[in-house]
């Protein structure tokens, strides 16, 4: 599509490694990435493209944070983008929206301009962008304007179905691919990253260990619901100071608590169920092991643990506190805190609950299909460039030099194909790219576990892995397959419908009563806010949205062969 100078913006804040798929966050807008060639070496294909000529690439994203844009000021290139002008000519402008990209989006998509390139997460958008007819089937694109690419023939097929029967076809290349078609060609290196595959998960409940070490709290002291409450009750009391400042007991995941912390492990490890007795979908609000849950959140406001005001920061000033040692407990996506090597968290898995309920954790089990999915738009300027680039991204070429630079000067190769950082490359990686040299839509998981050692104890990986896997190593932990209940992103009920319409209430008026909930300051007002909460969601047919994703769900069970239990149903 054609663009003016109101489309380049300026760039902002980047977070997190590419280190398990997980997720970033950050504020970004995008910048002009030209890059100078030179820093790879030139091929025929390179000098067939500069005869092409260059080609400005508008590429649209709803992930904020990664990429050039968040690099020091005056950095705006890397390996991998001096690699793709080479080879193809092409440089982006790339625009991260920090807030309403997927609104903007919608307008680009009914106005008719889209952007050449479109990276996005978000379910809805996405099925509004495929229905619209405006991107190209992916197959198609590639058999008419690169039919040598290798993704027409090595492309996963397991992942292929994966986003075929989530999105209706093969429309975009997903990002952090991770299945068992990928990794005939990407075997992990380790156990440490098998386990990341079947264990791993974004939320933990976590502990610094030099505060317990400092005030004699062991694991046991804090594995259950009452001796964390006094273990936090000792935290409070203490008079622990860190370079005199005093610590906070508990902290959650600052602005997004109610996703990353309460939606996450603190229900999951109440035994929350996205199903009832009978393996039927019902919100997992209904479910009275989530009342638990919000109580136990409840319980640490009121008895001063956790500072309500720290539920309203973003995850900037969270780390500012985790990464400085201040927090006893934090509970939330453990990739959003990047110094482990001099904060020592450690999980030791679920908070047992009082109840006795068997903690209940989602993870994909199944081929994923990937999170951001990269599209191409019928109307983009210069097809034939991008279709080259897409294939030259997620060759192994490029994956090299997307996840760690060139060869010989960036890192080196041993016989096994473990990539090691040079020391210049660790100075570039620390400084000039914060930890983020992937542009993440070409990040590939099963690569990064393939071409990777396992991380050293005490390292940032290490204690990462260690956190991240704990619920799911847990040995009384159920967990089930989350790929079951892929379809709670818009795919069932159509959002301009009746009942789509209450869905969007329904989502809004839960982000803000669960924050009535927590926060109320006596046992008597949580019971009010809590019926009244069971009372609005009645009033909003909640029943009628639980029976038309139910039915989705028996037919993931009957195509999947497999089915979700309620373990806890007998508890309540």
């Amino acid at each position: 599509m054609k663009r003016n100078g109101t489309n380049k913006f300026i760039a902002a804040a980047m977070a997190g490694v590419m280190l398990a798929g997980l997720f970033g966050c950050g504020s970004a807008s995008g910048v002009d990435t030209s890059a100078e060639s030179g820093t790879a070496a030139g091929t025929e294909s390179g000098a067939e493209a500069a005869s092409a000529g260059a080609a400005d690439v508008y590429w649209f994203s709803d992930v904020t944070g990664w990429g050039p844009n968040g690099w020091e000021k005056g950095v705006t290139t890397s390996p991998f983008l001096d690699a793709v002008k080479e080879e193809t000519g092409i440089t982006f402008t790339i625009e991260q929206p920090p807030t309403d990209a997927d609104t903007k989006l919608g307008l680009m998509i009914a106005s008719n301009d889209l952007p050449d390139l479109i990276s996005i997460t978000d379910a809805d958008t996405i099925k509004q962008l495929i229905q619209s007819g405006k991107v190209w089937s992916m197959e198609e694109f590639l058999q008419t304007y690169d039919p040598e690419s290798h993704l027409l023939t090595d492309f996963p097929e397991d992942i292929k179905k994966a986003v075929t029967y989530k999105f209706g076809g093969w429309y975009s290349v997903p990002s952090h691919m991770n299945s068992n078609d990928n990794r005939k060609v990407n075997p992990p290196s380790s156990q440490v990253y098998v386990d990341n595959v079947t264990k791993g998960h974004n939320s933990a409940i976590m502990f610094n260990q030099t505060i317990m070490d400092e005030l004699g709290i062991t694991q046991e002291d804090v594995q259950t619901e009452e001796g964390f409450y006094q273990a936090c009750e000792l935290v409070k009391n203490s008079g622990y100071t860190v370079d005199g400042q005093s610590v906070f007991p508990v902290m959650l995941h600052a602005d997004l608590w109610i996703r990353q912390s309460l939606d996450g492990i603190i229900a999951e490890t109440f035994g929350v169920s996205p199903v009832d007795a009978e393996g039927n979908y019902r919100h997992k609000e209904l479910d009275p092991g989530y009342k638990k849950a919000l109580k136990f959140v409840n319980n640490l406001i009121q008895k001063g643990y956790l500072d309500i005001n720290s539920l309203t920061i973003d995850e900037a000033a969270l780390k500012t506190y985790t990464e400085g040692g201040r927090v006893f407990c934090w509970i939330g996506n453990p990739a959003q805190s990047s110094k482990k090597e001099t904060v020592p968290f450690v999980s030791y898995g679920p908070i047992l609950a009082e109840t006795k309920a068997r903690p209940i954790v989602p993870i994909s089990l199944q081929a994923g299909s990937g999170w951001i999915q990269t599209f191409v738009s019928k109307d983009c300027e210069n097809p034939e460039q991008i279709a080259k680039m897409l294939s030259f991204a997620t060759s192994r070429e490029g994956m090299f030099l997307n996840e760690y630079g060139v060869e010989g000067v960036d890192y080196t190769l041993d016989d096994k194909g473990i990539a090691t950082r040079t020391e210049e490359g660790n100075q570039r990686f620390e400084t000039d790219y914060k930890k983020n040299i992937a542009l993440w839509p070409f990040a590939n998981t099963d690569f990064a576990w393939s071409t990777q050692a396992p991380p050293a104890e005490g390292t940032d990986g290490a204690v990462f892995n260690q956190v991240s896997t704990a619920i799911g190593k847990y040995e009384d932990t159920y967990i089930y397959d989350s790929d079951l209940l892929s379809f709670q992103d818009g795919n069932v009920i159509e959002p301009s419908s009746d009942l789509g319409i209450k869905v969007s209430q329904v989502k809004s008026y839960l982000e803000s009563q669960k924050a009535k909930i927590v926060s109320a300051p006596t046992d008597e007002q949580f019971e009010k806010e809590y019926e009244s909460m069971l009372e609005t969601l009645e009033g909003y047919s909640i029943s009628e949205i639980d029976a038309e994703y139910n039915k989705t769900l028996q037919q993931n069970y009957e195509a999947y062969g497999e089915t979700i239990e309620n373990v806890n149903a007998d508890l309540y």
